[in-house]
């Protein structure tokens, strides 16, 4: 490797690393070509084992510029490491002003957005799940590609 291209190799990374230091988990998925089913569950297992800090929750979404809708709506379940269960069955984001224009970042055919949606304690260490389905009308949600999950600390 070219001795002068290795310091600045480095100083990026350390910048980068520093960047995401309050990053506890940042994880997109997928969805088909066809559409998101509603039964479709994206399931994100969070490991935390920090109880005193609080966390704000986004939702990373990724649709088509000919996404039909100007909105989604989502069901968000999370599972605590004791095996309680909280539900949010009414999660709403405006995807679009009314007008049309995107609110999200532009890419060619698709539209990035970052969305939160609560701040979060984790109480108990261990093991969260996060469970995200659509819950639109549509059975076969067309123009959505990807789905995800950023938690970070607020607290630092």
């Amino acid at each position: 490797m070219n001795r002068r291209l290795l310091p600045i190799l480095i100083t990026v990374s350390l910048v980068a690393a520093s960047c995401n230091r309050n990053e506890l988990y940042n994880e997109n998925r997928h969805i088909d070509e066809q559409g998101w089913n509603m039964d479709d569950r994206l399931v994100f297992n969070i490991e935390a084992d920090d109880t005193n800090s609080t966390y704000l929750c986004c939702i990373d979404i990724r649709n088509r510029n000919d996404y039909p809708y100007s909105n989604i709506y989502f069901f968000i379940t999370t599972i605590y490491p004791d095996g309680s269960v909280a539900a949010d069955t009414n999660i709403e984001f405006l995807l679009a002003e009314r007008d049309g224009r995107w609110l999200g970042k532009e890419n060619g055919h698709y539209v990035d957005g970052r969305y939160p949606f609560c701040y979060f304690h984790f109480p108990q260490q261990g093991n969260y799940q996060f469970i995200i389905s659509h819950a639109m009308r549509d059975t076969l949600l067309p123009g959505i590609r990807n789905i995800g999950l950023h938690i970070e600390n607020t607290s630092k």
